[in-house]
C-alpha cells in the first residue's frame, strides 16, 4: 500500500514538471492554474484504471472499454479546452493537441495498471499452486505412514502372543521413536539424510525381531562424510514395499538388501527383495511405488531416477536423486 501511494505521487510530481515547462512568467498566480488542470486530467486517468479497467477491460468486454475510454477522454479534453479558454491560461494547447497528451498519459498509466495486475496474478497463481503442492505432498506422505504403523504394531502383536515381554517393551519404545520422527518429519520440506538413515535402521530392527532368524537383511551406507538434506520419509515407501509383498511371510531363504550411498551431490538408494510367490507382487507394489513417483515429480522434478527390476525370484528397485 504504501508503495502504491508512493508510485502515485511520483507520477503526480513528473505530471506537474510537465506542465511547468509551458510556464515561461514569473508570476506566481499563473501557476495556480496547474491544480484545476491537474483534477480533469487526474479524474480521466482514475476512472480509466479504477472504474473501466475492471468492469470492462479485465472482463475482457474490449469494445465497450475502447468506447467509454473513448468518451471519457473526450469529456475531459473538452473540459480542459474550456478552462484555457475562459481563463486564458498560459498552459493553452489546441484541442488536439490536449487530446494526444491525455491519450499519453492514459497510455502509460493504463500500461503500468496492466503490468500491476499482470504480476499480481502471476503471484497468486504461484500461491494457489504452490499451496495445492503442499496439499497433495501432506496427501502422499499420510499414505506412508498408516503402512507403516500397521506393520509396526503387527510386529507388536506377535511378540506379545509368543509371550516376549521383553521385546515387546523394546519394540514399543521403538515404536515411540519411530512414530515421533514420522511426525515431525512430516511438517518439514527437508531433513537431514542422517535421522533418515537412523530412521531406516530402527525400522529394520524392528522387522528382523519380527522375522527372527529366517531373513538376511541388509543395509549398508556409505559416503555420508557431509550433512546432507533430503525430502523425508522418501526411501520407507521402498522399504516397506520390500516387506510388505516380498516378506511378509517368515520362510527361508528370504532376503531384503538395502544401500545407500552418497557421491557429491547425488544420493542413490537400492531396494533388493526375495519375491513371495504367494503375493500378487505386481499388484500390490504399483500402488506405493506410484505415489513414491508422484512425490519425486513434486520434490524432485527432472532431478530424479526412478528403475525398477523384477523377475520371478527377485524384485529390485533403484532410485537416483540429484539434491
Amino acid at each position: 500500500m504504501r508503495f502504491r501511494v508512493f508510485y502515485h505521487i511520483a507520477f503526480w510530481l513528473i505530471f506537474v514538471l510537465f506542465l511547468l515547462q509551458f510556464n515561461l512568467s514569473e508570476s506566481l498566480n499563473d501557476n495556480f492554474d496547474i491544480l484545476p488542470i491537474l483534477a480533469i486530467v487526474a479524474a480521466v486517468i482514475y476512472s480509466n484504471l479504477y472504474f473501466l479497467f475492471p468492469k470492462y477491460f479485465f472482463k475482457k468486454k474490449y469494445w465497450t472499454y475502447s468506447f467509454c475510454l473513448l468518451l471519457i477522454i473526450s469529456l475531459g479534453a473538452f473540459t480542459l479546452e474550456l478552462f484555457f479558454y475562459f481563463t486564458r491560461s498560459i498552459y493553452y494547447l489546441p484541442i488536439f493537441e490536449i487530446y494526444v497528451n491525455l491519450i499519453f498519459f492514459v497510455f502509460i498509466t493504463s500500461s503500468l495498471k496492466f503490468l500491476s495486475e499482470y504480476f499480481k496474478n502471476q503471484k497468486r497463481l504461484t500461491k494457489i499452486e504452490n499451496e495445492q503442492l503442499k496439499t497433495e505432498l501432506s496427501l502422499l506422505k499420510s499414505q506412508v505412514n498408516p503402512h507403516f504403523l500397521f506393520n509396526t504394531l503387527n510386529n507388536l502383536y506377535g511378540l506379545i502372543t509368543q509371550n516376549q515381554n521383553l521385546q515387546a517393551a523394546k519394540v514399543t519404545l521403538n515404536l515411540s521413536d519411530l512414530m515421533r520422527y514420522v511426525l515431525e518429519s512430516s511438517k518439514t520440506e527437508k531433513v537431514s539424510l542422517y535421522k533418515e538413515v537412523r530412521f531406516l535402521e530402527d525400522y529394520l530392527a524392528l522387522e528382523r525381531i519380527r522375522l527372527t532368524q529366517n531373513a538376511d537383511i541388509r543395509f549398508e551406507v556409505s559416503g555420508l562424510e557431509k550433512e546432507v538434506f533430503v525430502a523425508p520419509l522418501l526411501f520407507i515407501p521402498l522399504v516397506e514395499n520390500a516387506f510388505k509383498h516380498g516378506l511378509n511371510s517368515i520362510a527361508k531363504g528370504n532376503f531384503a538388501h538395502f544401500s545407500l550411498s552418497v557421491q557429491k551431490d547425488e544420493v542413490f538408494f537400492e531396494s533388493q527383495n526375495a519375491v513371495n510367490k504367494a503375493v500378487d507382487h505386481q499388484h500390490n507394489s504399483r500402488m506405493g511405488l506410484k505415489n513414491l513417483r508422484k512425490r519425486l515429480q513434486l520434490v524432485y522434478p527432472e532431478r530424479y531416477q526412478l528403475e525398477i527390476e523384477e523377475n520371478q525370484a527377485i524384485f529390485k528397485v533403484t532410485l537416483h536423486i540429484k539434491i
